[in-house]
């Protein structure tokens, strides 16, 4: 039987997986990390459905799912309770905890990004002003692709192809939700089709909202009603216009125009 000294572990940092490594050696390459890069990195090993961060790991907490020989019925000693000589097994396993564990390579103007939970890949992605530039590398095909290859975020997102570029500006909201008949939020991105909350915990997705939007980058304030269709971990909501009158929609399509002219981070 396998000690839990003797157990295979993998490490995965940067988008590379290192290993394997037994629990003492794990231990030491995860202290040599240091504290910000222990956050960033993540451990498996065989038997675990996810994959765990490095900052989090204690060998000791695993101990129950240590590697074992397993003796079955016909005395054939060959075989492993995890498939440990069984390379194929080992590869479907590896393959199926990185997918159940959703943590993405992802990147953003060709840059890597830190791997990321799905939770996280949304909160990135909603922020962006233009989701051409971020390429998800495919868990299962290794493949680099296009935010809109993944239907269940584009779904979740409310993302169109159509050319309705998120822009940043200064706003508040004003009016009622479904929850409080006097609400009122800070504007951090709008667009065509939807604005952005910030620092906003209590609407969560299907929430509706109704009011003003008001800006000094318009004449005057203008009424809106949308829905809740993202709400991030760190207080980031993405809303979806629902009615929105043509003198509201003009006066964000001049800001946009306004805006493309004097600042360079626009989306074309």
């Amino acid at each position: 039987m396998n000690t839990i000294a003797d157990t295979k572990w993998f490490l995965q940092f940067n988008g590379q997986v290192q290993g394997p490594f037994n629990q003492d050696t794990l231990q030491v390459t995860i202290q040599s990390l240091g504290e910000t890069n222990s956050e960033q990195a993540l451990v498996w090993k065989r038997g675990l459905v996810e994959w765990v961060k490095a900052n989090k790991w204690q060998a000791s907490d695993y101990k129950h799912l240590q590697s074992t020989t397993a003796v079955p019925e016909d005395g054939d000693t060959h075989t492993h309770a995890h498939g440990e000589n069984d390379p194929d097994l080992f590869e479907k396993t590896f393959n199926h905890s990185f997918t159940e564990g959703v943590f993405y390579r992802v990147q953003v103007n060709f840059v890597d990004q830190p791997l990321m939970s799905k939770a996280e890949l949304m909160t990135l992605i909603a922020k962006q002003q233009d989701v051409s530039k971020v390429s998800i590398q495919d868990p299962n095909t290794k493949e680099w692709k296009e935010v809109y290859a993944f239907p269940d975020i584009v779904e979740r997102l409310g993302l169109s192809r159509r050319k309705q570029p998120r822009v940043p500006i200064l706003a508040q909201f004003t009016g009622k939700s479904n929850k409080n008949p006097e609400v009122s939020y800070r504007v951090i991105t709008i667009s065509q089709g939807g604005m952005g909350f910030t620092e906003n915990y209590d609407l969560k997705i299907g929430d509706e909202v109704e009011g003003q939007i008001s800006s000094p980058h318009f004449f005057q304030s203008i009424n809106v009603k949308a829905d809740v269709i993202y709400a991030g971990q760190d207080g980031y909501i993405g809303l979806k216009f629902s009615i929105i009158p043509d003198e509201a929609k003009a006066a964000i399509i001049e800001y946009i125009k306004k805006f493309g002219k004097n600042s360079v981070n626009t989306p074309s």
